[in-house]
């Protein structure tokens, strides 16, 4: 597993390298991203410190070292004075989801205009909040369009990482079809596989061992039929919602372990017992899966207040009839279950996601948005405060968004501030590891190198929330 941040040496290769090809560079184009932030404290999750106040510069959307801006006239680059705020690398939202971008059959109904708007409304979401880097759990072919789009600059809007469509019990029935849905996938270019429900054990070994030999990752849900222990035997990239791991916290004697478990295991929260969690977490972190909680999400879903949940703040980014569903959805999945079995179901995975990080098993920022009450890039700050009332350490919990993923993903140049780090940064108004609801007070976003002021930021989501609530004023986080 690499370290974070890179090692000096190493960065000092990278930009080596880097700054022949950059200083080459026409001046108008250094003019456009070239940023030297001054008297800036820089914040390492990872060793849980704030350093003194320094200089960091930007150049062709890398960190690079700031005598690069030596020599250079000073309208060639944008110089911001931070007054001693705190930097952060951009979050990462690892379970997010961007509406679909292929153009409808034809006599459809939808207004293409419309449609565009939704899809540009989701991505400003996440970059004005913070999120640099989103994993879409849902992909389409339009996606890997709106990838290079995003990659090149063209569109607006955080880096993509994305899934290819669902694989099911629907869409992938048999073994011979889930090895057709992966090659596909695998060779029109998404970066993994989607899993979702109704997957049988022939066709989820099917499936595994056709994308380990083509080098495809797969994520997502634990089928009921083929279980955890297959899932991390299988060396299931991420698991995400903590699905199936309810069914494997009830002993194996128990009789609920014959029953429907419900909403990721909602139904089973009487029987659940959490002395098996320390063995459950030992088990994933020996197989190297990583878990995306989503804990805002079920959190929403079982004991959220409906009435405070569409109070808040970011709601006025929702369409009206959005809310509505969204609370005709918690209703229904509640009815069933008493107050006390929600509660409990809660505290159980609080406890698991205390216990896998405490046995080393990796967990990854992502609160399934847009969905029930979550809203993009809103949701993740919610994520990181379920985090921290879960055990973990503010520091812990901002590293699940930031120097995580660069591990997970394995890019050595991500979620780090030093030479050789690509520019995807947060600029705070307060210390996170101090309190991470500091997290949301966001002075300015950088993606790639381009500099998102707040008054750039707010701008955006104020056209938002135009866009979904015509006729509500509108105002700034």
């Amino acid at each position: 597993m690499r370290t974070h941040p890179i090692a000096p040496s190493l960065l000092s290769i990278l930009w080596t390298c880097l700054l022949p090809l950059l200083c080459a560079a026409p001046t108008d184009a250094l003019a456009e991203d070239g940023v030297l932030i001054r008297d800036v404290r820089i914040v390492d999750p990872d060793a849980a410190t704030v350093s003194e106040p320094r200089d960091v510069a930007i150049l062709g959307g890398w960190i690079v070292d700031v005598e690069a801006f030596d020599g250079m006239a000073a309208d060639a680059y944008r110089t911001v004075d931070a007054g001693g705020r705190w930097l952060i690398p951009g979050l990462a939202e690892m379970h997010a989801h961007v509406p679909p971008v292929t153009p409808p059959d034809s006599g459809s109904t939808i207004d293409p205009t419309a449609a565009r708007h939704r899809v540009d409304d989701v991505l400003a979401l996440f970059l004005a909040h913070g999120v640099t880097t989103i994993r879409g759990m849902l992909g389409e072919p339009g996606h890997l369009v709106l990838r290079r789009q995003l990659a090149d600059g063209s569109r607006f809007g955080p880096r993509l990482i994305t899934s290819g469509p669902s694989l099911n019990g629907t869409s992938a029935p048999t073994a011979d079809a889930a090895r057709r849905l992966v090659r596909r996938q695998a060779e029109a270019g998404y970066d993994l596989l989607k899993l979702h429900p109704g997957l049988l054990p022939d066709t989820f070994a099917a499936l595994t061992a056709a994308a380990d030999g083509l080098d495809i990752p797969f994520a997502g849900h634990v089928s009921g039929a083929v279980g955890l222990d297959r899932a991390l035997a299988a060396r299931q990239w991420t698991i995400d919602h903590l699905d199936g791991y309810a069914q494997a916290l009830v002993p194996e004697d128990h009789r609920a372990r014959r029953t429907e478990p419900g909403f990721f295991g909602m139904a089973l929260a009487d029987a659940l017992d959490p002395g098996r969690i320390p063995e459950l977490a030992r088990a994933t972190r020996s197989a190297g899966t990583w878990n995306v909680p989503t804990q805002t999400l079920i959190e929403n879903i079982a004991v959220g207040d409906p009435d405070a949940l569409v109070a808040r703040p970011a709601m006025r980014y929702a369409p009206a009839a959005t809310i509505d569903q969204w609370r005709r959805q918690v209703a229904q999945l509640r009815e069933p279950f008493g107050k006390d079995q929600l509660q409990r179901f809660v505290e159980v995975r609080r406890s698991l996601i205390l216990g896998l990080h405490e046995a080393g098993a990796g967990l990854l920022l992502g609160a399934d948005a847009p969905q029930i009450f979550n809203v993009p890039g809103d949701a993740a700050h919610h994520e990181l405060e379920l985090l921290v009332a879960a055990g973990l350490t503010p520091a812990e919990a901002l590293a699940t968004g930031t120097t995580a993923p660069a591990r997970f993903l394995d890019e050595a140049a991500g979620g780090c501030i030093a030479p050789g780090c690509v520019a995807d940064l947060v600029l705070l108004d307060g210390d996170p590891l101090a309190d991470i609801g500091n997290v949301r007070r966001i002075r300015a976003v950088v993606r790639a190198g381009r500099w998102l002021d707040r008054n750039d930021l707010d701008r955006r989501l104020a056209a938002i929330a135009r866009r979904a609530r015509p006729d509500a004023p509108t105002a700034p986080d």
